[in-house]
């Protein structure tokens, strides 16, 4: 792989991780005036424990030294751990303060991706988590938004796979089965809703 390319395969990388993806998609959804949040308490907690909370494994692998010293594996470790507290406390504020449905189809499914996530690496089945987490926005944006999303969904889900694949992050088999597991849980939180 030419530099150049390792370069641009890192800046995809960089901007598709998922928290920078569900920002997007709170902005995203604040801006398209549809009735997804009810206040002001419903943006900030979207924010904090979709987006902050989880964003926070990278600058803090660097300073935990049971994660400092395991590399890449205790980044992907730690963002794993930051994201189970983020999506657990925003399902359970979330029916704590009755948010929206649509508001709570977003949390319960980032919670049920990450619950299915830790089931199969328990089975040690490699799912990705960048997929997974980054399919959230691409589903929701569609969903919520639109088919005029599904062109800008299909080119970032494309850089996503291939700066994944290029980086030798994650297999095709990997990145499918976490694509797969956000579906999933998309699914299943429309039932529960």
């Amino acid at each position: 792989m030419t530099i150049k390319k390792e370069k641009v395969a890192k800046f995809f990388r960089i901007i598709t991780v998922p928290p920078v993806l569900i920002t997007a998609l709170i902005i995203i959804l604040l801006l398209s005036g549809d009735d997804i949040f009810g206040g002001f308490p419903d943006i900030i907690i979207s924010f904090l424990l979709l987006g902050i909370i989880p964003i926070l494994a990278y600058p803090l692998q660097q300073l935990l030294p049971g994660f400092k010293e395991r590399g890449r594996e205790g980044q992907r470790k730690l963002a794993f751990i930051l994201n189970i507290i983020g999506y657990t406390l925003a399902v359970i504020l979330g029916f704590m303060m009755n948010v929206q449905r649509k508001l709570m189809l977003i949390y319960i499914t980032y919670f049920l991706s990450v619950v299915i996530l830790t089931i199969f690496n328990l089975l040690h089945i490699r799912a990705s988590g960048h997929a997974c987490s980054a399919t959230g926005p691409l589903i929701f944006l569609i969903y919520y938004t639109g088919w005029k999303a599904l062109l800008p969904c299909l080119i970032t889900g494309a850089a996503i796979v291939w700066s994944s694949l290029e980086l030798k992050r994650h297999t095709r088999s990997e990145l499918a089965v976490g694509a797969l597991c956000c579906l999933a849980a998309f699914l299943i939180s429309q039932c529960i809703i």
